[in-house]
């Protein structure tokens, strides 16, 4: 309601006009000039260029008086700001010292918005501590006709990036239907600049797919998901039943392209992997329970249109039984049980203390966010690791709409859970254990060959001392694989041993997005180690992007992770770029079993080796080298741990 935000590390900060921003890392700009606010626009002269200026003053009329206008061109913590003059195509970003735009498009997401909707709903049904219902809806209103006015039509850095735009017309539609959900309607002006406004972020998006044949990921799956939200709010029409179609087929596509059979990501990060399947979660719902007249026309011919920048060949959508439920969908029977798989995934990479293993980026990015569990468990603390690395609301919300038991430990209250299992649409539901759990079993029996641990063992023992390092951490008391279990996910390349005493993951497989390692880090053979509820090894996270390159760098080199380490070198060349690590050598398991685990990588150009032995006293891990390699003791180098993007906090 005060414009206050805290996103990507920030701190809390009012966005407005002529604000003055602390700077990063000594990096400041001064680029935010102050406005005089009239009620009619002309101040949006100096900004808006002349073919989009009657109609930004026009839509600003509608703005009610003394509403403070929010700057959503400026990076707010370096200060530096974009133009809305400029052509999206022509916007430039991620060449200037401390400049980060992720945070006017963190921003301009308005994944605020649904949260200031629910206020809206909470104050309509009579809960103590809220102002009018109604006071909730206008400040809404305002926030839209404030975005839409001052951010003309691919003019600005928030038309520069599709996802940014597909994410910030769902947030709208959820917000824009809890408002309805409470009994408030807008006047007949508004809805119509809205649905206007929702119409061109879906013909923006169509026209501007971020598709590659081999290594789009999770910005094309927003892509999809902008386009499904808008075709199923606006009415049916040639143009709108192309949306939908098109998007439900990529859909399909794309989870089979971008998730393994074992329900891994196939970016090599944990924190993506909850960011593509919750919107995978959220597309789910919504074609699951598809209204009588969208399942009609996805039932005919669709034809291609000109705004769409990838053809959709003629032709219907088919229909399948959905599993457990006694209706069809256009989602085939497997899509469900890769759902229910990648939930599975999330809660094995969940610790004993509820946050995830930090494998991989984390930028701390969801697609819709509505109060969720962790913020609860956070305290609304955002500097809290729950905030960001706690991903049990993923696990609720793919509970909430598949109709497949996935073996969560317990249940996890969630509030998008809840508008999850309503949108979902039927209430009759009877759950079944996932029907073939192949992947992972064929994956750890192949893997126990008794001989290769023994093999290895015995090559330990005879590799030079300066070729090996054995590190060693001891538990409380007897007893640490007391009830112990295993989940292998080979597909991402991720091995997990727990027992009720201790958890241990291990990175050993794929670069990730089709070998470009966009989001993955030099990792290969790590582990996160949690032994009698002691945190003993720690993934430091991710810290930043584009705007402090050697920071990026640091964070994702073999430096900040427990890995086999050669002194001074890296397994990959990380002068390529910050989302580049293509010569990174891939992970292979030898053994994963009662014994413990196996891996190598040759990323140091001859073999290196970690064992990872689990006893009943101690976990020992030994790392050694082929040809002649000198082993460093593989202790992090200290860096402040990041849980979130931007954010460092002291554990």
């Amino acid at each position: 309601m005060a414009h206050r935000f805290d996103l990507l590390g920030s701190g809390p900060v009012v966005v407005r006009h002529g604000m003055r921003c602390p700077g990063l890392n000594g990096y400041s700009y001064t680029m935010s000039p102050a406005i005089s606010r009239d009620q009619f626009g002309d101040w949006l002269g100096r900004g808006i260029n002349r073919s989009n200026r009657s109609v930004a003053k026009e839509i600003w009329r509608r703005v009610d008086e003394g509403y403070v206008p929010i700057d959503w061109q400026i990076d707010f913590k370096s200060g530096f700001r974009w133009s809305e003059r400029t052509w999206y195509r022509d916007v430039g970003f991620g060449n200037l010292p401390g400049v980060d735009v992720k945070v006017p498009w963190e921003l301009s997401r308005m994944q605020h918005l649904p949260t200031l909707a629910l206020a809206s709903c909470f104050a309509s049904a009579g809960f103590d501590g809220f102002e009018a219902p109604d006071r909730y809806a206008r400040e809404f209103r305002n926030q839209i006709l404030d975005f839409i006015a001052t951010n003309p039509p691919r003019f600005g850095v928030n038309w520069a990036c599709a996802m940014d735009v597909a994410i910030r017309v769902a947030n709208w539609l959820v917000a824009y239907d809890i408002i309805a959900a409470s009994g408030i309607r807008f006047d007949d002006e508004f809805d119509g600049l809205f649905a206007a406004s929702v119409r061109t972020h879906a013909r923006h998006i169509s026209a501007n797919l971020e598709w590659s044949p081999t290594v789009r990921g999770n910005h094309y799956i927003a892509n999809i998901l902008g386009l499904l939200f808008s075709s199923i709010y606006l009415p049916c029409d040639k143009e709108t039943n192309t949306w939908l179609a098109f998007s439900i087929h990529e859909l399909i596509s794309e989870v089979d392209y971008q998730f393994h059979e074992d329900g891994s990501n196939f970016e090599g990060s944990v924190c993506y992997h909850r960011l593509s399947a919750e919107m995978v979660t959220w597309a789910s719902a919504l074609i699951r329970n598809l209204v009588p007249q969208k399942r009609v026309a996805l039932r005919n011919p669709v034809r291609w249109t000109q705004h769409l920048s990838r053809q959709l060949k003629s032709r219907a959508i088919e229909f399948y039984k959905i599993p457990g439920a006694q209706r069809d969908s256009p989602l085939p029977e497997w899509f469900w049980e890769r759902l229910a798989r990648m939930a599975t995934f999330t809660n094995a990479m969940t610790k004993p203390d509820g946050l995830v293993v930090q494998f991989g980026d984390n930028d701390s990015g969801r697609f819709i966010v509505l109060g969720s569990g962790e913020q609860l468990r956070a305290g609304n603390d955002s500097s809290s690791p729950l905030w960001s690395l706690d991903h049990r609301s993923l696990i609720a919300g793919v509970r909430a709409v598949v109709d497949y038991e996935i073996g969560m430990t317990e249940e996890i209250v969630d509030p998008a859970a809840l508008f999850l299992s309503a949108i979902r649409g039927d209430t009759g539901r009877s759950l079944t254990i996932i029907s073939s759990m192949s992947i992972l079993g064929k994956s750890y029996e192949s893997n126990t060959n008794e001989a290769v641990w023994l093999e290895l063992i015995d090559r330990v023992a005879k590799t030079p001392s300066i070729s090996r390092f054995t590190s060693t951490f001891k538990a409380n008391a007897s007893g640490l694989l007391d009830k112990i279990q295993y989940a292998a996910f080979p597909g991402i390349g991720v091995y997990v041993m727990q027992s009720p005493r201790f958890y241990v993951a291990v990175r050993c497989g794929e670069i990730g997005l089709a070998g470009l390692g966009g989001h993955t880090h030099c990792d290969q053979l790590a582990i996160e180690l949690v032994i009698d509820g002691i945190t003993r090894i720690r993934d430091p996270g991710t810290l930043i992007y584009t705007p402090l390159p050697d920071q990026r760098n640091t964070y994702r080199s073999a430096m900040a992770h427990h890995v086999p380490r050669i002194q001074g070198l890296e397994p990959a060349d990380l002068t390529r770029g910050v989302f580049d690590l293509r010569d990174c050598a891939e992970g292979q398991c030898l053994y994963f079993g009662p014994r413990g685990f196996i891996g190598r990588h040759a990323g140091y150009g001859a073999w290196v080796y970690r064992i990872v032995a689990l006893e009943n006293e101690r976990i020992v891990v030994y790392d050694f080298s082929e040809g002649n390699l000198s082993i460093a003791d593989p202790t992090p180098d200290p860096l402040p741990f990041s849980p979130g993007y931007g954010r460092t906090i002291s554990v």
